[in-house]
């Protein structure tokens, strides 16, 4: 058997710091959870990275109706749910939703035979950076990834 010992001080001191600053996560858990709005925040703007199916029929008509077409996918009002995302993060997770009643139906779509409310099926249009399974959009992911290498590269800075 072989074994490889390291001794190099400042390699050690160098790990002990990174240990130390990786445990304050709150930070980055922050950061991570700003991000996370910003990017809901560009499939709002895109109305979705790969682009939400059309509007109904039924729906386009009742925009018109009330003077909210043309316009935007799941912006029809200053107080809807674009402008109800939030943010939370502790120690150990980055959090970003809605309080809105219709949220997950937008995010996961629902069928008219499940929610009888509904005037027909709501096709899922995600919002938020992740799909049904909780995987990240490819954008999302690049650039939380790119916030956890900022912190562990400060960290072994300090």
């Amino acid at each position: 058997m072989l074994t490889i010992e390291l001794k190099h001080q400042r390699l050690q001191q160098t790990l002990n710091q990174i240990e130390d600053a990786i445990g304050d996560l709150k930070p980055l858990m922050q950061s991570i959870a700003a991000e996370l709005a910003s990017q809901t925040e560009e499939n709002f703007e895109h109305e979705g990275r790969p682009e939400w199916p059309e509007l109904s029929d039924v729906t386009t008509e009742n925009r018109v109706k009330r003077g909210h077409w043309p316009g935007q996918i799941l912006q029809v009002s200053a107080a809807g749910l674009a402008a109800s995302i939030t943010t939370h993060a502790t120690d150990s997770s980055a959090m970003v939703g809605s309080n809105k009643p219709y949220a997950a139906m937008m995010q996961f779509g629902g069928e008219r035979a499940d929610f009888p409310s509904l005037w027909g099926d709501i096709p899922a249009r995600p919002y938020l950076p992740m799909d049904a399974d909780g995987r990240l959009e490819t954008e999302a992911e690049k650039s939380i990834l790119g916030l956890v290498l900022a912190h562990l590269k400060e960290a072994a800075r300090r």
